[in-house]
């Protein structure tokens, strides 16, 4: 089929039947199909193999879901909506349908964010990558996105700016693909990914301010009114209802975006003076040492500048290269979140879409050879990367995680006075703990009696940021093994059982130990209690 996409297989005479036809996408285009595969089932694979406690916002976010599901099966489904919180529903709305069809989990909901943001994050990267240069960029592209080490990472567990990410690079390929808003049905749909966008989280917009003030100023494509009438209209009717509903509620969401709350104040180190140095370039910091580390961030930079000087030696640029949307993309994406009050490492996950593209289309653009050793060093670069951020390769027992704890300068501040070529744990999570198996315990102390649990840590709760034990991720686990949590639910009516980190009463030996090391006893009835 010339010009096709899908090719026909003959059927032999005399046959009949469906006749399967075999899609005829570019050995890169596989690649990239094969490369988002082999991502999801690394993915599974490190769920299935880590035992650890969830903590921080991964555990909030799990917790969420589970309560949403009670509010569900208590017949009261908008108080998931209508529900006090920082962060809008429907990342967490994804993991109340995959518990409601799969039964609980913490594992459930974190592997269907990659099933369903992983490959429209490698979709975005290819087509961006393939309209910037050839089919081969594109491969390149999604190799820059899935082996950004802070992505992978964040795909281990249940937050929501890695499928930010993925949609603000889904919208910015449909934007591209609208050619400037003339074409309603891509502009449409880039609204209704822009919608289902602010629904994950409130920065959505921030990262595509840029692009978008560069597709209606270049080519005039303010005037295609249609598409752009499409474009916000999907977005509002989409996106637009949740924030209505919580109207009342805008000024702590502005609260926690500039200085932070009371429960969880923003670090002094985390939000500079707007007109300093150190906020100018608190993001290139972050980037270089929180999103990419220095390999990457090398790409990034010789992309980035390539870019940037094509576009000044060639003035006006054609309207087919979209490496100056991209361009403006990313520096508008730099210019908000620099004006943004509160800075997080984290944030820079929205910007992987560009930096993927624009830090990749160059390596096509050289001779084969130097393009063969480029190429070379891009996927070693991204393979030591994985070393670290999927398999934790180095990782210590009571090793902190490299830009939230181990500069003391507090939660998502990246290292600013070195350059970090390799780090063996990023921001939250690294390579799967095998040791501490708490939900099975719990699970066990379920089988034998239990109904309640309980906890103590040095004489009083656990504390929120310790990455073994935590308050949060102990409720996680307390409901998906069908126990009740004392102080937190009604009283169970059965015996409670307490997890107790520091002793054990009468000298027996401990239920388990946790990843670094500290032991965990049970104690029921005043006495240390092992489940079989």
């Amino acid at each position: 089929m010339s010009g096709g996409t899908l090719g026909t297989a003959r059927e032999p005479a005399g046959t009949r039947g469906i006749v399967a036809r075999v899609p005829r996408w570019s050995a890169a285009a596989w690649g990239a199909i094969v490369l988002a595969a082999l991502f999801v089932a690394l993915s599974a694979w490190w769920l299935a193999t880590d035992r650890a406690v969830p903590f921080g916002g991964g555990a909030s976010h799990l917790y969420a879901s589970l309560l949403y599901l009670e509010f569900i099966d208590e017949g009261h489904p908008l108080r998931a909506i209508t529900y006090a919180t920082y962060y809008p529903p429907a990342i967490r709305l994804l993991g109340v349908l995959v518990l409601a069809l799969f039964g609980k989990s913490a594992d459930g909901p974190v592997l269907a964010q990659n099933v369903v943001f992983v490959p429209l994050l490698a979709l975005a990267c290819y087509r961006i990558g393939r309209m910037l240069a050839t089919p081969a960029a594109g491969l390149l592209a999604v190799v820059f996105a899935l082996g950004t080490p802070l992505l992978a990472e964040q795909f281990h567990v249940f937050m929501l700016d890695a499928p930010q990410a993925a949609l603000v690079a889904l919208t910015a390929w449909l934007i591209l693909e609208s050619d400037r808003f003339a074409r309603v049905g891509p502009a449409a749909l880039a609204g209704l990914a822009v919608g289902v966008g602010v629904l994950t989280k409130q920065l959505m917009p921030l990262y595509l301010v840029g692009l978008v003030g560069c597709v209606l100023a270049r080519g005039g494509g303010w005037r295609n009114r249609r598409g752009l009438a499409a474009f916000v209209g999907v977005a509002l009717v989409v996106g637009a209802p949740w924030y209505v509903v919580h109207l009342s509620e805008w000024g702590r969401f502005f609260g926690a975006a500039g200085t932070g709350s009371a429960s969880e104040p923003v670090p002094p180190a985390a939000s500079p003076p707007v007109l300093s140095l150190a906020n100018l370039g608190w993001y290139g910091w972050a980037a270089l040492n929180g999103l990419l580390f220095a390999p990457l961030f090398a790409f990034a930079a010789v992309g980035v500048g390539a870019a940037l000087v094509r576009a000044l030696r060639t003035r006006p640029r054609p309207l087919g290269d979209v490496s100056v949307e991209l361009l403006w993309g990313l520096f508008g994406t730099w210019l908000a979140l620099t004006l943004l009050r509160h800075h997080d490492v984290r944030y820079t996950m929205g910007a992987v879409v560009y930096v993927a593209t624009l830090g990749t289309a160059w390596v096509v653009r050289l001779a084969p050879g130097w393009r063969l050793a480029a190429t070379a060093t891009l996927l070693a670069a991204v393979v030591v990367a994985q070393l670290g951020a999927t398999f934790g390769v180095g990782r210590t027992p009571d090793q902190l995680p490299l830009s939230n704890g181990a500069i003391h300068e507090g939660e998502g501040v990246p290292p600013r006075d070195r350059v970090v070529l390799y780090s063996s744990l990023d921001y939250l999570v690294s390579g799967p703990q095998r040791d501490g198996d708490v939900l099975g315990l719990m699970r066990r102390l379920r089988a034998a009696g239990a109904a309640g649990i309980a906890w103590e840590d040095h004489g009083g709760v656990a504390q929120i940021n310790d990455h073994h034990f935590e308050g949060i991720g102990l409720i996680v686990f307390a409901r998906v093994a069908g126990l009740s949590v004392e102080g937190v639910d009604p009283p169970a009516a059965g015996p409670v059982a307490h997890l107790i980190r520091t002793r054990a009463l009468d000298g027996t030996p401990p239920c388990t130990r946790l990843g670094n090391g500290t032991a965990v006893w049970v104690q029921v009835g005043g006495r240390d209690a092992c489940p079989p």
